[in-house]
């Protein structure tokens, strides 16, 4: 099973915390729970962790939906074979 959520560290206060991949796109922002500081989430950004967590998050959203094709194209033949 491939787990949903990136693991970001936040750039002030080094704590890591995680956010669905889905939610994490360009422009995206949230507030770190431990310190509460704005991230805002750009693929221009010299920030390494931020340019990693997007990363991180794309390659799960690819690898989310090939295993959804995957089971919609194990579904149909398991349909057709009835």
């Amino acid at each position: 099973m491939i787990e949903e959520k990136v693991k970001i560290k936040c750039s002030k206060c080094t704590s890591i915390f995680r956010e669905r991949a889905t939610r994490l796109r360009n422009g995206h922002q949230l507030n770190c729970p431990q310190c509460n500081k704005l991230i805002t989430f750009d693929s221009g950004s010299e920030d390494p962790n931020i340019r990693k967590a997007l990363q991180r998050a794309r390659e799960t959203r690819l690898a989310l939906d090939d295993a959804a094709a995957l089971k919609r194209g194990a579904d149909r033949i398991a349909l057709d074979a009835r």
